[in-house]
């Protein structure tokens, strides 16, 4: 049984923005709405705050600005029990982004209006990266951060390729966002991250539209098998890849399975189907399960049923946040639904 060689000491660093979330209430349209329900998020954060509630140390690195709204993002993620101190501030703003969310047969809608935020801003030489990694043993990183500027992909690069000269465990999710950037672009850095990452969140769009693989049969697990091995063979630096399979029902009933490839075989979670309050975090609910069970060593089909069922339980919690413990994983792991828990 393969298992994550990491150190058994050190934190968990998470790299991202961090931008404020409008909701309308009660699945309204924006052209509705008069208010708005505020929380705070980003995708790399999703990851590291739900790592801190299945209890580990863990560390968050962004720029934000230096106004009370990036005193209030510092705040919250203090309240995770996530370590800030290498959080850095100055000129910029928040970036926000306005969920409308969708009902029945109505999609639900993003917008962003994150231009000029404080992260978009930051200079390389900015980020201190012997300070950030100075007690890390894994880091996470996704796609959406290097989206945003040539210097925070570069500082991505910096980061990974440091770590692999001082044995940090790295983590990458793809996390594609076309409004963010385009497929090229998106190839270009996947082509040079890859090198340096032990685990990848990819599926099988990003093998077809962004590293431009064919898709060889008609079996989602028969390609999911073969386009891994493909990947491991051309990366050997690799260790383990994951993602989902989502069948969409409506907008607010889906069908959720896990994947996790370990080199040879692809570990199967068992089918959940689940009625959504909330989907927006359900891969970072997801991708935080992962890493929580391989860094407990956990076996491949103990860590892909426990990602998957913290991604199921994620769905039925508003923000983007998975405000969920270790027991109320295991509690649906091993119990099913239940009425009331007494």
């Amino acid at each position: 049984m393969k298992k994550l060689e990491a150190k058994y000491e050190g934190k968990v660093l998470g790299l991202g923005e961090v931008m404020l979330r409008l909701t309308p209430p009660s699945y309204e349209k924006i052209i509705q709405a008069n208010s708005f329900s505020a929380t705070y998020a980003g995708g790399e954060a999703n990851v590291i705050c739900s790592l801190s509630m299945f209890g580990h140390d863990t560390k968050f690195v962004t720029k934000l600005p230096d106004n009370k709204l990036g005193e209030k993002v510092i705040k919250d993620l203090r309240s995770f029990g996530v370590d800030t101190k290498d959080i850095i501030t100055g000129e910029g703003r928040l970036g926000i982004y306005f969920l409308e969310q969708g009902m029945g047969l109505r999609n639900t809608d993003v917008i962003y209006d994150r231009k000029y935020s404080a992260i978009s801003m930051a200079k390389e030489d900015e980020f201190d990266i012997d300070k950030i990694l100075e007690d890390v043993k894994l880091l996470h990183i996704s796609g959406i951060n290097p989206a945003l500027s040539d210097d925070l992909k570069n500082t991505t690069l910096k980061l990974v390729k440091e770590c692999k000269k001082r044995n940090i465990i790295v983590s990458y999710d793809s996390n594609f966002r076309a409004k963010l950037w385009s497929l090229e672009d998106a190839r270009q850095f996947m082509l040079e991250i890859l090198p340096y990452v032990d685990i990848a969140f990819l599926g099988i769009l990003d093998f077809k539209n962004i590293l431009l693989y064919d898709i060889p049969t008609e079996s989602f697990e028969e390609n999911l098998k073969i386009l891994y091995t493909k990947l491991f063979e051309k990366y050997p630096n690799l260790k383990f890849a994951s993602s989902t399979r989502r069948k969409v029902n409506s907008v607010n009933n889906n069908s959720l399975n896990g994947y996790l490839f370990d080199g040879e075989n692809v570990n199967k979670s068992k089918e959940y189907t689940l009625d959504i309050l909330d989907r927006v975090g359900g891969g970072d609910s997801f991708t935080a399960g992962i890493l929580h069970g391989l860094l407990n060593q956990m076996t491949c089909e103990e860590t892909v049923e426990f990602a998957t069922c913290a991604s199921v339980l994620k769905h039925s919690i508003s923000g983007d946040m998975n405000l969920v413990s270790k027991k109320d994983v295991y509690t649906l792991m091993m119990s099913g639904v239940e009425n009331i828990n007494r």
